[in-house]
């Protein structure tokens, strides 16, 4: 008998929290509330059991909003000076990264890419373009329980001196050969690599899936 993948089973637990979550914006039959409010508790269960991650936790995910489940966005902000990339260690893992993270309400991508790499690394920047576009989901063998995207945004110094943050401990350039240890729930070696070949080469298309 064929056993799906927990990857299967997190897909299938995210399409019932995002019923559930849309029926409870527009029902306005008190019965159906509870039939979503249980959907709700059992996509948490589902998502619990394929993860690890503790259902309160889940639950202030999930169920903090109401309305349509939309995926979060991710920035990362790419810097490159010859044949360097910027990266900063996270204090969380000790592994490296490109600087950035969620994006907050009321915020540009732009705004938020310069906001991260400061806080981040202690840096200056200004953003230049976008390099790529991904669903986060698709490239990690241990997805997320929510849907992310992730964008790359090139940018360039323009003022600052590399100085840790409350969330990293190092900031260094590194070349591509010489990558250290990367933090691979943030960023994988193969899309730093891919943001070298984007710099180098400008006719290139950025990436997206």
């Amino acid at each position: 008998m064929h056993q799906e993948s927990p990857k299967h089973w997190m897909e299938v637990a995210k399409k019932i929290n995002s019923i559930a979550q849309t029926g409870l914006t527009f029902t306005k039959d008190p019965f159906d509330k509870e039939r979503y409010e249980e959907l709700l508790k059992l996509s948490i269960q589902i998502m619990s059991n394929v993860t690890n991650i503790d259902s309160q936790k889940l639950e202030f995910v999930f169920n903090r909003d109401a309305g349509y489940l939309t995926p979060k966005i991710s920035v990362r902000a790419v810097i490159i000076e010859g044949s360097k990339i910027l990266l900063v260690k996270e204090k969380s893992d000790n592994k490296w990264s490109l600087p950035g993270g969620y994006a907050e309400a009321g915020m540009t991508p732009g705004e938020i890419a310069v906001n991260e790499v400061k806080e981040e690394s202690g840096y200056e920047v200004k953003p230049i373009r976008i390099l790529g576009l991904i669903d986060y989901n698709q490239h990690q063998d241990k997805p997320f329980p929510f849907d992310v995207y992730q964008l790359f945004v090139e940018c360039e110094i323009i003022g600052g001196h590399p100085e840790p943050g409350i969330e990293t401990s190092a900031v260094e350039f590194f070349d591509a050969e010489k990558l250290p240890e990367l933090s691979t729930r943030r960023v994988t070696k193969e899309q730093v690599l891919k943001m070298f070949e984007l710099q180098k080469n400008r006719n290139l298309d950025p990436i997206f899936d």
